[in-house]
C-alpha cells in the first residue's frame, strides 16, 4: 500500500542525499519503496534540481491543501458561511450553531482556523487553547517520544569508566555554529564548524567526525537539531542517549567544555568569518592543557590520541 512520505522522513531523506547516498540507499535506510523516493524528487525539487526538506514539506503541503479543496463544505457554501459569520459571537459556540445546521461544530472550528482567522476573537476562548481545571500540560510528542533516555546510559559512560562515549551540543554563532562533542573520561573535545544548526549538518557533521574518534555513545540535549539520532545510530554504530527535558547539568562534561569555548569565542561570535584550521588551534590548546580533573594530565593523554577536529 502506497503511504505518503514524513516530514521527519523528508528531512532524513535530504541528509541522506547529500551524504551521497544513492536512491536505493536512502530508500532502505529510510525502510520505503525505491519508487516512493523517486516521485517524491521529482514532485518537491528546487529549481536547480537540489531536494531541501522544507521546500518539499511546503510544497507538499499546498498540494494537499487544493487536493481538499473541492470537498471543504463551508468554503464552498458562500451561503452557509455567511450564516456562520453572522451567528458566530463568544456567547454563541460553533456548537451552538453546528445544533441548527448540516455541518459539525469540528468544521466551524477548522473552517475558522483555515481560511477565516480573522473571526478567532468571535470564538468563545478567542481562539486560545484551554486545559481542563487541575490538569497539566501534555508532554510534546514527535521525535523525542521515542528517544533513549539518559537512564538507559552504560555504566561505562556513566561512571566515565572507559573514553569513547561523548557528550554532544551545538555553540550558537549569528552566521553558523559549532558542533561540539566532548569524550566523558578524558574531556578530549572536538568541534566542527556547521553553517546552521539543523538536524541535515549536524548529522553529516557527526558521522565525519566519528572516522577518527570512534564513539562508543552520544548523549545531546533534546534540541531538533539531534531528530536524526536514528540516522546517526546507524551510520556511527554508537548508541545515542537524550538528556532529560530542560536538565543541561546532565551533560555537565560537555557544558563546561562549551564555556571554555567561549572564553575564546563569545556571545555574538560570527562563525562564519572563521576557519575550520581557527578551531582546531583553539581545540588543540584545550585537548594539551592539563586539567586537574585528570590528575594534571592533558585530555590527549588520558584519550591516547592526538587531536585534530577536522
Amino acid at each position: 500500500m502506497y503511504q505518503h512520505i514524513t516530514r521527519d522522513q523528508r528531512v532524513a531523506l535530504a541528509a541522506l542525499l547529500r551524504a551521497g547516498y544513492s536512491q536505493r540507499k536512502a530508500a532502505e535506510e529510510l525502510r520505503v519503496n525505491q519508487s516512493s523516493i523517486s516521485r517524491e524528487l521529482e514532485r518537491n525539487p528546487l529549481d536547480d534540481g537540489s531536494y531541501h526538506a522544507s521546500h518539499a514539506e511546503a510544497l507538499s503541503k499546498a498540494r494537499r491543501k487544493r487536493s481538499k479543496q473541492k470537498s471543504r463544505k463551508i468554503e464552498n457554501d458562500p451561503r452557509l458561511a455567511k450564516e456562520i459569520e453572522i451567528t458566530l459571537h463568544p456567547l454563541v459556540s460553533p456548537e451552538v450553531i453546528a445544533h441548527d445546521l448540516p455541518i459539525s461544530h469540528e468544521a466551524i472550528y477548522a473552517w475558522v482556523y483555515r481560511s477565516r482567522p480573522d473571526l478567532k476573537n468571535k470564538l468563545p476562548q478567542r481562539g486560545r487553547k484551554r486545559r481542563r481545571y487541575g490538569s497539566k500540560r501534555e508532554e510534546k510528542q514527535g521525535w523525542t517520544k521515542s528517544v533513549r533516555g539518559i537512564c538507559e546510559r552504560s555504566s561505562a559512560a556513566e561512571e566515565r569508566l572507559r573514553v569513547g562515549h561523548f557528550e554532544g551540543d551545538t555553540v550558537r554563532g549569528p552566521q553558523a555554529a559549532l558542533l561540539t562533542l566532548t569524550d566523558r573520561k578524558s574531556r578530549y573535545e572536538s568541534a566542527v564548524k556547521i553553517p546552521n544548526e539543523k538536524c541535515d549538518p549536524i548529522y553529516a557533521a557527526i558521522v565525519k567526525i566519528q572516522r577518527r574518534l570512534f564513539a562508543k555513545s552520544f548523549t545531546f540535549d533534546r534540541g531538533s537539531g539531534f531528530a536524526l539520532w536514528k540516522l546517526i545510530e546507524q551510520a556511527t554504530k554508537a548508541k545515542v542517549y537524550f538528556a532529560d527535558p530542560r536538565a543541561p547539568w546532565q551533560r555537565g562534561t560537555n557544558e563546561n567544555s562549551n564555556q571554555r569555548l567561549r572564553r575564546i569565542y563569545p556571545k555574538g561570535t560570527n562563525f562564519d568569518n572563521l576557519s575550520q584550521r581557527d578551531i582546531n588551534a583553539t581545540v588543540r590548546i584545550m585537548n594539551h592543557t592539563k586539567r586537574k580533573c585528570l590528575a594534571w594530565r592533558t585530555p590527549c593523554e588520558v584519550f591516547r590520541k592526538c587531536c585534530t577536529s577536522s
